[in-house]
Formats: structure tokens, sequence, C-alpha cells
């Protein structure tokens, strides 16, 4: 299963994605194939189990964020709180999540901006991964093409694609305008929490606001004025700035503040970052086989009996990127340690949908296409948009 650009290589028209949130919406998928719609309507139907299991809608904001909002407001724990993945935040998503030994009605009340609260029952615990993917549902935009030359140029490239694309991981796992997990989790695996710290708060990235910028320069030597400055939607650089100020030099709790969600993300930002580097090293040397899986790194890594095709590849980023598998077994944050495991190469994409090509109301003169499909878990939409478009 290989990609084949109809287009040709390097003549992708551009595109531009998520101009408002409306034009990326997610719908999970549980197990059974049922899509979370939108649109659908949900009800309570009491069941049996320690986890009151909850229909979330929101928009514009990040799984993690959200979840930290509604804990905040109840007043408990992160950890009380489950998942079965973490959705985009410049989008309209629905999933669903658990809550351990949580009132229905304590839910029901809750008002989050931009978040909406449905319980449905009670259950078992959300696992993170426990669904079999995503439906989405997403409108590309600026695009210079006419509407006839748009719908003809996708059918053609999906009909190119054989069903498969390959399974990158998306800018969304390493940060957008700052991309700045990895640089955490790198400080994380070498045992520098402060580093760690000092990387989330103040390491400066050129797409970020110039303001936010210069406030990130001042948290260097002045954490107070630094506080005063973040404003209350930048959270997570706040509450690891206010445990700073009240227990000076103590970044472990500094750092512990955080989401674990978030926590892990960071280290989890690694591992995506050396799976990349060897599924473009394959893809540049051919190496395109079905079923193909490649390593996600952790502390068992070393440890594997039976070699496989893209080890060798894993072998050498290893090496020009310093990283060790053993590294992965965090002692100061075991909650954190990663034995690793694989990830499909190439994967399959299912439902693909043109729903529809029309004139872009909001670019003059471009078109626009809104195009549905499904993949499973651990999928990139934007990774596979970029088979068709170069976004801007």
């Amino acid at each position: 299963m290989g990609t084949v650009q109809s287009a040709g290589k390097g003549r992708k028209p551009e595109g531009v994605l998520k101009c408002v949130p409306s034009d990326f919406v997610v719908e999970e998928v549980d197990g059974s194939g049922k899509v979370l719609s939108v649109d659908g309507k949900y009800s309570y139907i009491e069941g049996c189990g320690d986890f009151l299991h909850v229909v979330m809608k929101k928009r514009n904001v990040d799984t993690i964020s959200a979840v930290f909002s509604i804990c905040s407001k109840l007043g408990v724990r992160d950890a009380r709180v489950n998942y079965a993945g973490v959705k985009d935040r410049v989008a309209v998503t629905v999933q669903r999540i658990s809550f351990y030994k949580m009132p229905a009605q304590r839910i029901s009340g809750l008002r989050i901006k931009d978040v909406q609260l449905y319980p449905v029952g009670r259950g078992g615990k959300v696992y993170l991964g426990d669904l079999w993917g995503n439906r989405f549902t997403v409108c590309v935009r600026n695009v210079g093409l006419s509407c006839d030359e748009l719908r003809s140029y996708v059918e053609g490239v999906v009909g190119g694609m054989r069903g498969g694309f390959p399974n990158f991981f998306g800018e969304q796992r390493f940060g957008s305008v700052r991309p700045v997990t990895c640089p955490v989790g790198r400080a994380i695996l070498a045992g520098d929490v402060s580093s760690a710290v000092f990387e989330y708060v103040c390491r400066v990235f050129a797409g970020e606001d110039e303001g936010i910028s210069d406030v990130r320069k001042v948290a260097l030597s002045d954490k107070a004025r630094a506080l005063r400055g973040f404003p209350r939607s930048y959270v997570y650089e706040r509450v690891m700035l206010e445990h700073l100020l009240a227990h000076e030099e103590d970044y472990y709790g500094a750092f512990m503040r955080l989401p674990l969600g978030l926590r892990r993300m960071f280290v989890n930002a690694v591992q995506s970052y050396v799976f990349n580097e060897v599924l473009r090293l394959m893809v540049k040397d051919g190496v395109c086989a079905e079923g193909l899986r490649i390593p996600i790194v952790g502390y068992l890594y070393g440890k594997r009996i039976v070699e496989g095709a893209a080890d060798k590849y894993v072998d050498r980023v290893l090496r020009k990127e310093k990283i060790k598998p053993e590294m992965f077994r965090l002692r100061d944050f075991p909650e954190l340690s990663s034995e690793g495991g694989h990830r499909i190469a190439f994967e399959k994409f299912h439902d693909f949908e043109v729903v529809s090509v029309e004139k872009d109301e909001m670019f003059l003169g471009k078109s626009k296409v809104v195009l549905r499909f499904s993949l499973p878990k651990g999928c990139y939409a934007t990774v596979f948009l970029s088979e068709f478009f170069d976004f801007v």
C-alpha cells in the first residue's frame, strides 16, 4: 500500500484549514462503530458501575484544557476523569468521557464555556484508546481551483492513494504555534525538571503573539512580573509560576501542577518525533509494505527478541538524537514511564466522501471543499489531508 499524488510531487494546491471551529468537526466512533454525532440527542439511562459516562461536546478548546476546567469547577483531581482520546482545539468535537464516582446531577448542573456535558449512564472506566476511531467532516478553504477542477483533483488523488496513507503523527502532537512538547519531553527524559518548566513557560517561538513572547522572556528573571503579564487563559504557565513563587526552586512540584494528560504528552511527543523521523526515512527509501509496523520506542525496546524491518532506521534516529530506550523509565515520574509499543506505518482510511464543492464565501475568487472520512484511532486528519493540499 503506497501513496500516489495524482497531481504530482510539489504540485498540490494550497488550502487553509480551521478558519472557524465549525470547519473541522470530529465525532468519536466507538468500538461497535457507533458515531457520537454532533447533532445527536443524548439522554441519561441508569446503569451499573462506578463510572459516570458523559458525552462531551466542545468548541475551540482541547480535551485536556476542557477536563482541567471541569475538574477545577468540581474541585476534584483530574485523575478522576478519563477519556479515550484527545480531540483538536480549533474544532467542534464530540467524545465520551468517564468520571469516577460522580453523581450525574453535578455534571448536569455544570456551566463551562464552550463545553457541553450530557450524562448518559454508568459503567466501567473509559480507557485511553477505548474507541475505534473518529469521523471527520472538514472544510478546506481558499483553494485556487475552480469547483469542477477541485472536485476532479480530489477524486483523482483519493483514487491514486489505494486506500492508504503514511501514518505520521500530526503537528497537534508537537504544537502548531508553539511546538514545545518535544523540548519539554527531552528535558524530562534527561532528568532536568527545571529546564522542562522553563521550556514550557519561557521558550519563545516565532509564530506566537509578540506580547506573550515578551512575557515569556520576563519569566526568566522575574516570575512575579510574568505572572501578572500572562492572561488568565494561559492557565498552565500561571499555575507553575504561582507554585514557584510560593515554593521557591520546587520545579518538581511546579511540573506536577500540570494535568496528567499533558505531562504524558511531553514524553509521547519525543516518541512521536522518533517515529516520524523513522517513517520519513522509510518512505524516502521506498519501504512501504502493507502491514508494516514501526516501534514506538520505550524502555523495553532494547530487550526485543525479534528485529523488524524498521529497527535499523530506529537505531539510526536514536543515535542521531542521542536518545536511549532506558531514558523512558522515569524514576522521578513513574506515571510517565513508557515501555513502548508499535504503530502501523501506513494506515487505511474509510468512508471517504466529497460532501460539497462550492465557491468560498470567505476568500473571494477561491473555492472550498467539504470532505468527510473516518480514520482509525491514533490517526491525524491533518496528516491525511496533507496528501491533497499544502496548508498555509
